[in-house]
């Protein structure tokens, strides 16, 4: 029996050994897999902050970045103490070319930041909003309270362009994904559409006053969102020709900010006056508030990390960002406290 017993633990012994390896390579193999993910980079401007104090040494203003894997750790680039209202990262350059829109103009950097040129003049000042296009760098709009300038040179010239525009106050500029002769920018009355790179716009079917923000669907491009100051979010899924209101599930009416997962297009943020972060998972048909830990409920930028989806950037006016590593579920602050951040961008590299 004693022998039969001592024959036993020793297959039992050797079976456990045969497995211990094999369970070793398992969490060794799937550990990066499940739990880690591919760095990018967020990029995010400032417009002010509010512990400015008049003759003292002030807080930075203008761009700052960070990796996503730094908690609230920020560097700052390009000119120092503007007024940053937005900015444009090139993304087939790796962020070697980056536009600023700011107070005094366009500011643009070709070698990640190492040196910055002021692109426009006089002419052209407090710039909302820019895009670069992605297949020709050399054109680049941007927006702002007297209309749409357009270069097509990489800023050696800058031209007006807002033919068959009424309202030229101009909050935000696209540049279409799959065909870059079309452009959509959003205006006080509406949401306009250009075929031919600016040369002349035509309204689309929106035309609510205060349209702030129009953002265009990763995969299909005849899908858009508009966030308006006093009437919601609209969403048109045939290039602007009509527009239905998306009213399921939101409280408010002031929008500035609305974000696709690139990842998943039925997922989208949207944020506003007072709003906090709004979130749908069902292409906008309806939307359900995620605050949890959200101490500013007043957002002014949203951005999802194209290589993890669960991990959302909202800016908010004057309390810097905030992140979500699980899908806006939570939140917490990551840096850039007492700041107005206007706008944000994660990038894959």
């Amino acid at each position: 029996m004693i022998e039969e017993y001592k024959k036993v633990r020793h297959r039992w012994n050797a079976a456990w050994s045969s497995l211990i390896p094999i369970s070793v390579f398992v969490l060794v193999v799937m550990l990066p897999a499940n739990l880690l993910s591919q760095e990018s980079t967020v990029y995010a401007s400032v417009l002010s902050t509010k512990l400015f104090v008049v003759g003292a040494a002030n807080p930075e203003t203008g761009v700052f970045y960070k990796k996503t894997t730094d908690d609230t750790v920020w560097q700052h680039t390009g000119p120092k103490n503007i007024r940053d209202f937005g900015l444009a990262v090139h993304a087939p350059s790796r962020g070697q070319l980056i536009c600023i829109a700011a107070g005094n103009g366009v500011h643009k950097t070709t070698d990640g930041g190492k040196t910055w040129k002021t692109t426009t003049g006089w002419q052209v000042t407090e710039v909302l909003s820019a895009a670069i296009d992605k297949a020709n760098p050399d054109f680049i709009l941007c927006t702002t309270p007297y209309g749409v300038f357009r270069t097509m040179d990489g800023g050696a010239t800058w031209a007006e362009c807002n033919n068959g525009i009424k309202h030229v106050f101009a909050s935000s500029v696209l540049i279409d994904h799959s065909d870059s002769n079309t452009l959509y920018c959003s205006t006080e009355d509406g949401v306009y559409r250009s075929g031919d790179q600016g040369n002349s716009w035509k309204r689309t079917g929106l035309s609510v006053d205060g349209v702030r923000v129009v953002v265009q669907h990763p995969k299909d491009p005849n899908t858009l969102f508009a966030g308006t100051d006093n009437y919601g979010i609209y969403m048109t899924r045939n290039g602007g020709r009509y527009w239905e209101k998306c009213a399921a599930g939101l409280d408010h009416q002031t929008f500035y900010a609305i974000a696709f997962d690139p990842n998943n297009p039925q997922v989208l943020y949207a944020g506003g006056y007072v709003t906090g972060v709004y979130k749908s998972i069902d292409g906008g048909q309806s939307w359900r508030r995620m605050n949890e830990g959200l101490t500013n409920l007043n957002i002014h930028s949203l951005a999802v990390d194209p290589t993890n989806s669960n991990r959302v950037y909202a800016g908010t006016l004057w309390s810097g960002v905030f992140c979500s590593l699980d899908g806006g579920a939570s939140w917490r602050s990551a840096g850039l406290t007492g700041s107005q951040v206007w706008t944000i961008t994660v990038q894959p590299f």
